[in-house]
């Protein structure tokens, strides 16, 4: 599918906070390029089962699209922002526990046991973007394809 101007507007208005270069007073600002990009790798993840693109709010190729392009930017903009700081871009991991007074921050680790459905996840389940796109994901996954 082509990704053109339409589809990155339509992104953009199904998901708001992926704002645009040149919105003021944004806090993160996500080029065309990024969400084309984004957008192409999303095609790819979606193949026949998530039936076809269509611009309706409904098209479960669309928010499977859109969902994984959110992950995949969001991901792409942290890189970014931590390289810019003069960090190192790391893997991304969820927060299990946090404490304030001296700074404290557990981390979810996978269990060894649990390496098959971590296969599956690779970072989805890391952004609510990610964890959108697995749950459409099982819906597509339903069912006959029709050809």
């Amino acid at each position: 599918m082509e990704i053109t101007a339409q589809v990155i507007t339509d992104f953009r208005e199904y998901y708001p906070e992926f704002v645009e270069p040149g919105t003021s007073g944004a806090a993160v600002v996500y080029p065309d390029s990024l969400l084309s990009r984004a957008l192409c790798e999303a095609d790819a993840e979606t193949g026949r089962r998530w039936g076809r693109y269509d611009a309706g709010p409904c098209s479960l190729k669309k928010r499977g699209m859109f969902a994984y392009a959110a992950h995949r930017a969001s991901l792409a903009m942290a890189a970014a922002r931590a390289t810019e700081n003069g960090g190192v871009a790391a893997a991304p991991s969820r927060v299990a526990s946090k404490s304030v007074a001296d700074e404290s921050v557990g981390y979810a680790v996978r269990a060894p046991g649990s390496a098959d459905e971590a296969m599956g996840l690779g970072d989805l389940d890391t952004t609510i973007y990610g964890l959108e796109f697995l749950r459409l994901r099982r819906r597509a996954g339903m069912g006959a394809v029709v050809v």
